[in-house]
C-alpha cells in the first residue's frame, strides 16, 4: 500500500493544534487535540510521550528559540543594557501567543530552554553585584514585567473609556497620550525603573 502523501501527525502538527485550541479555549487537553486533528488521542504519545507537560515545554521551546542568550554574556556591553535586552527579547517571544501565557506561567519550569533563559538573567545579576538574597525577587519582578507587558500588548485600544464627570483625571491622561505608544512606553518605563532599583541594591565598595 502506498504511503500517504501528507504526514497525518507530527510533533509540529500537534503543537499547532494545541495553539489553535488555546486561542479558542485558553487551554487544551490531549483528548481535545486528538478530536481537533481527527486522530486517536493515544497516537499523540508516539510524538510527545510526556503528554500535556511535554507539549507545554515544547511550546516554550518554540516561543523562546528566538532569544539570543549568548549576546547577554557579552561583557563589552553594560549589564544594564543586557538586562534591558533580556526583558525586551523575552517579552517579544512571549507576546507572540498571549493566550498561552496562563499555561506558560502555571506550570513548573523544568525544561532546558526556559531554564537557560533564566540562567542568563541570574548570571547578569551576579555579574552586576546584586546580593544573592535579592536576586530571586528581582527575577520575579522582571518576570512580571515581561508577562504583564505581553498581556497588555493584546488589550483593546482604547483600553480605558473614562467619562468627563466620573474619571476626569484619567480622561485627561488618555486624551494627552498617544494610544499607539501606551504599551511601548509602559515597557520602557518599567525597564528603566527596574534598572534603577537594581543599581540601588548593589553594595557600594568601601574605600
Amino acid at each position: 500500500m502506498a504511503r500517504p502523501r501528507t504526514q497525518l501527525l507530527s510533533r509540529e502538527i500537534i503543537l499547532d493544534a494545541a495553539l489553535e485550541l488555546i486561542d479558542q479555549h485558553q487551554d487544551f487537553t490531549i483528548l481535545g487535540i486528538g478530536k481537533h486533528l481527527g486522530v486517536n488521542p493515544s497516537s499523540l504519545y508516539h510524538h510527545l510521550s510526556g503528554g500535556k507537560d511535554e507539549i507545554v515545554n515544547s511550546l516554550r521551546e518554540r516561543f523562546y528559540r528566538s532569544i539570543d542568550v549568548k549576546s547577554m554574556k557579552d561583557s563589552r556591553t553594560s549589564w544594564q543594557s543586557r538586562i534591558e535586552r533580556w526583558v525586551r527579547t523575552y517579552r517579544e517571544a512571549v507576546a507572540q501567543y498571549p493566550a498561552a501565557i496562563p499555561l506558560l506561567i502555571g506550570r513548573v519550569v523544568d525544561d532546558s530552554p526556559t531554564l537557560t533563559v533564566y540562567e542568563a538573567l541570574a548570571a547578569l545579576l551576579f555579574e552586576a553585584g546584586v546580593p544573592a538574597r535579592s536576586q530571586l525577587g528581582i527575577i520575579a519582578m522582571l518576570d512580571a514585567l515581561v508577562f504583564g507587558s505581553a498581556i497588555d500588548a493584546g488589550s483593546p485600544e482604547p483600553l480605558w473609556v473614562p467619562t468627563p464627570d466620573g474619571q476626569p483625571k484619567l480622561r485627561a491622561a488618555v486624551a494627552s497620550s498617544d494610544a499607539a505608544d501606551r504599551v511601548a512606553d509602559g515597557l520602557t518605563f518599567g525597564i528603566e525603573a527596574a534598572v534603577r532599583l537594581i543599581e540601588g541594591l548593589i553594595p557600594v565598595p568601601s574605600r
